[in-house]
């Protein structure tokens, strides 16, 4: 699903800028410091990695649209799988009746269903392993599906210079790299400035996704 991209302007952030900062920040980096060069792009997958972790802002939100083949209840899962939100399938003639499926423990499912050859339009899901869901019953035939998850963005690299993070939580992404960097440098009486600053980020983007989660459960009527 494609993500507006902002306009950046000559300051917005990349993969390699934000390798720049980080040598600016922490003094290391430089041509002659191989070691924290070769590091620098690991903190920041780590960091990209435990912010997904933490939150669960819109940039992460996933919707997955796919097809659960007939007699065939395990469901591969989009890569970077995080959390499930919803899924529901298309039922009727033409597939566009919408049934919400219901989250249930694996045991319940294969004690409801212990039998994959005696299919139905599948009521409930759950989680096979990581990269699986098992829908109960087993469909009786092919059903078009669409599942809302959390899933970890993709990774900055050389050949993927932006994402959700550098375009629009920036500040956020490079406190925690350099909350990441000072241990392995041994720098550690920068840590509580920068623990600071992650903080009040973490805090003002917290805020934002409260919003969006309470504007998602309203029941919107007309207007006054």
């Amino acid at each position: 699903m494609a993500t507006t991209q902002p306009n950046l302007g000559p300051t917005g952030m990349t993969f390699d800028s934000l390798k720049e900062d980080l040598v600016s920040y922490t003094q290391r980096g430089g041509a002659s410091d191989i070691q924290a060069v070769r590091q620098f792009p690991r903190i920041i997958n780590r960091s990209e990695r435990s912010i997904a972790d933490k939150m669960k802002i819109l940039g992460v939100q996933y919707v997955l649209v796919s097809k659960v083949l007939e007699a065939n209840p395990v469901v591969p899962k989009p890569d970077g799988w995080r959390n499930t939100i919803s899924i529901n399938v298309g039922l009727g003639p033409e597939n566009n009746t919408r049934r919400t499926l219901r989250a249930r423990s694996y045991e319940y499912i294969r004690a409801l269903y212990p039998n994959d050859t005696k299919g139905d339009a599948p009521r409930f899901y759950a989680d096979y392993d990581q990269n699986h869901w098992l829908f109960g019953p087993a469909p009786d035939n092919d059903y078009p599906f669409e599942a809302l998850v959390w899933r970890l963005p993709d990774l900055l690299s050389a050949s993927n210079q932006r994402n959700y993070l550098t375009n629009f939580y920036p500040n956020l992404l490079l406190y925690s790299c350099l909350v990441a960097c000072e241990p392995y440098l041994r720098n550690d009486s920068r840590m509580g400035l920068w623990k600071t600053m992650l903080a009040d980020e973490f805090q003002g983007v917290t805020a934002q996704d409260m919003q969006r989660t309470i504007d998602r459960g309203q029941t919107r009527g007309p207007p006054a």
